[in-house]
């Protein structure tokens, strides 16, 4: 979710005039949480029918693989979503957003020593219920930062522009010399 962090944090700083691509980004965002909120059924359903237990290695031979192809299908299209955004941000965050780990999770992973596939699950809906509420919370910053507005040049302002200085420019007399173009040297 690195991307996504760094997608936020240039989408936040876009002028007044990007509010439409800030819309996009924020329905992007808001899919993203459905498809999370999509996975999470799957899950619980699992652990409200539990069904036979799988074998001691892998999440898929407890939630069974119609399951586990869902959660993959879900995964897809959020991480298409995030894709995206991290496509409008611009390149700078959208770099490395394929090394980033699996937006949904997922029940193609090895089960850890002592666990089972119902504490997989249990620990499945946990995660992604924090990811919802990250991206809920990312949502929040992008609603509530302003948009920066378009610079107003010095002279619609009624400012003069500062020099280097910072004072204003003061107009020197010209002298009578300085107005007049040099002689071209006299040719012999």
């Amino acid at each position: 979710m690195d991307s996504l962090d760094r997608a936020i944090e240039l989408v936040m700083r876009w002028k007044a005039d990007r509010q439409k691509q800030r819309a996009d980004v924020l329905s992007r965002l808001d899919a993203v949480v459905k498809e999370c909120q999509t996975a999470a059924q799957i899950w619980q359903g699992y652990l409200a029918k539990p069904g036979a237990p799988g074998d001691q290695w892998t999440i898929v031979s407890w939630v069974g693989p119609d399951r586990a192809k869902q959660l993959h299908e879900i995964n897809l299209r959020a991480k298409q979503n995030v894709e995206e955004v991290c496509r409008m941000a611009g390149p700078r965050s959208g770099r490395f957003v394929t090394l980033d780990d699996d937006v949904i999770e997922m029940a193609y992973r090895m089960l850890k020593p002592g666990e089972t596939g119902a504490d997989a699950a249990k620990s499945a809906v946990q995660r992604l219920q924090e990811r919802m509420e990250y991206i809920r919370g990312l949502m929040q910053r992008l609603r509530t930062a302003k948009p920066i507005s378009k610079g107003v040049p010095a002279k619609a302002s009624g400012k003069k522009p500062a020099t280097k200085h910072g004072a204003p420019k003061k107009a020197g007399k010209k002298t009578a010399n300085s107005s007049k173009k040099k002689a071209a040297p006299a040719k012999k």
